[in-house]
């Protein structure tokens, strides 16, 4: 009869220690109650947590000092190393936001129109996009002229990516400055004006593209900038 009765006390003993983790308890004891801060062993005062390590996982561990005697990590060691981690990819994510490549080139058009193509080229750590900003710009011919480029022609701007040695690295990206066929790729345009309303000086283009790693940015050492009639 007594031992009918130690069975399930027996097991549901087992399930509680075996289920409260990945843990290594050497030394530890079926005496263990659950309390706010996480497990607490009453026979050796040791407090077993769990914490979010640099990688995303959830560790086992101990605060104060038993890691050792249970052969766990320290929790607060783990919320150092995730908080350094958390530092030091700041400091690469700024590193790449303050990066800028840009390029310029001036284009002399056969209606008499002079342009200046300005590019510019950043890494978007989020979401792992180049984004590329282009200002053409007007520097000789009627603004009439200007804008009908942006309206009725075929012409594009071409943004190569170069490395170090000249060598080309990605497929250009090519910015049409008609409008209508660019906002359809997702481009966005907006005008810069002069002194009026109808004296546009340049048109600003916005595009992004997606690149497989930061490695392939990194080796990008100078855009060049190109056109195409």
């Amino acid at each position: 009869m007594i031992k009918t009765k130690s069975l399930p006390i027996s097991i549901a003993v087992i399930l509680f220690i075996t289920g409260c983790g990945n843990w290594n308890i050497r030394t530890g004891t079926s005496d263990i109650t659950q309390s706010d801060t996480g497990f607490f062993d009453n026979n050796t005062r040791d407090i077993i947590g769990t914490e979010i390590d640099e990688d995303g996982n959830l560790r086992d561990c101990t605060r104060g000092r038993s890691s050792r005697r249970r052969d766990l990590p320290s929790c607060n060691e783990i919320v150092d190393r995730r908080k350094n981690s958390r530092t030091n990819q700041d400091k690469i994510n700024d590193k790449l936001l303050s990066k800028k490549l840009s390029g310029i080139n001036t284009f002399n058009l056969p209606n008499g129109l002079k342009i200046r193509a300005k590019s510019m080229v950043k890494y978007n750590t989020n979401t792992g996009e180049l984004i590329i900003n282009s200002q053409i710009e007007r520097v000789t011919g009627n603004s009439s002229s200007f804008e009908d480029l942006f309206i009725e022609s075929n012409s594009n701007i071409h943004i190569s990516f170069m490395d170090k040695d000249d060598f080309e690295l990605l497929k250009p990206l090519s910015l049409p400055l008609n409008i209508l066929k660019g906002q359809s790729q997702n481009i966005t345009y907006r005008k810069k004006i002069g002194s009026t309303i109808d004296d546009v000086i340049a048109i600003r283009i916005q595009a992004r593209r997606y690149i497989s790693s930061i490695k392939e940015y990194n080796k990008i050492a100078r855009i060049a900038v190109s056109m195409s009639l």
